[in-house]
């Protein structure tokens, strides 16, 4: 059985305030103990001008990113949430289908290995058996332009019901039938939706290749902290033990651009790497009790 602990654990870059620089992120991130960035490509100002980035621009990131000894190997894509790829808008899709080519593009040349899509047919509309078929039909296109780049997607576990389980995943994942899209789960979305990713996750077998870690209450999977909500993270770490996973775990956290919560990045990695260690020495019982302070 595969020993949990030897998997890599990177940080989204959001958790990781803006107005310090590439050299500055990198550093704050090996400080906390994370092995990896995932950058995000968000659809608001300022982090959407990314995807206007020259190949200066971008070489100069990856440049710094290998000087630091800090690789950025998954990116969030999350842009694509405001131009969902099932929209009955033409523009709309296109306009998400171009973001997506953009982002692998982006991907290929700052040595990004995956990239995380949102699994929205729309966004803060009704979806229809339409949308739902356009989804798939995007996705199938994009999928041809992320194999011909060797960048790989995965369509990420959601907030909302059209794909907030890893079981509504599979069934996407199964009809395209590639090695270049899989899942991205997120424990704390699954959870938020009433669901239990202890039984949940396993439905997506060796498809799952990376996982969000945080915490959720009922109905919201944003900014609780670590330990206070209702995520078993030892059940979770023995679930991810038991299927013998061998993927990346990032951490999902956002800073608000908050210098004050840099020191909480190192408190969440330790929390969680001592979830990992007390499964991985067989110590059970329920984990939501953080060895320090939240506020």
């Amino acid at each position: 059985m595969r020993k949990i602990s030897q998997l890599k654990i990177g940080l989204y870059e959001k958790a990781i305030p803006l107005q310090l620089t590439w050299p500055e992120k990198f550093r704050v991130l090996k400080d906390a103990g994370y092995n990896f960035l995932e950058l995000s490509i968000d659809g608001v100002e300022p982090r959407i001008q990314r995807l206007n980035w020259t190949d200066d621009e971008i070489y100069a990131i990856r440049r710094a990113s290998e000087q630091a000894d800090v690789p950025i190997i998954t990116m969030a894509l999350t842009a694509n949430r405001y131009y969902p790829l099932g929209d009955m808008d033409k523009d709309v899709r296109e306009r998400g289908l171009a973001i997506v080519r953009r982002g692998i593009d982006i991907a290929r040349k700052m040595g990004i290995r995956l990239i995380q899509i949102a699994a929205y047919d729309v966004y803060g509309k009704q979806g229809t058996f339409e949308t739902d078929r356009l989804f798939r039909s995007s996705i199938k296109e994009l999928e041809k332009y992320a194999a011909a780049n060797a960048v790989m997607l995965s369509l990420e576990v959601m907030d909302v019901p059209y794909a907030n389980t890893t079981e509504s995943i599979i069934n996407f994942i199964q009809e395209v039938d590639s090695p270049w899209l899989q899942i991205y789960a997120d424990i704390a979305n699954i959870a938020a939706g009433g669901n239990n990713p202890v039984t949940d996750v396993p439905k997506g077998g060796k498809h799952i290749i990376c996982v969000h870690l945080k915490d959720a209450t009922p109905g919201c999977s944003r900014e609780v902290p670590f330990g206070t909500g209702i995520v078993d993270f030892k059940a979770c770490f023995q679930m991810f033990m038991d299927l013998n996973y061998s993927g990346l775990y990032v951490v999902e956290m956002w800073s608000k651009e908050e210098m004050s919560f840099i020191p909480y990045l190192k408190e969440v990695n330790g929390f969680l790497r001592k979830q990992i260690r007390e499964v991985e020495e067989g110590l059970g019982g329920f984990s939501n009790r953080p060895d320090f302070d939240n506020n």
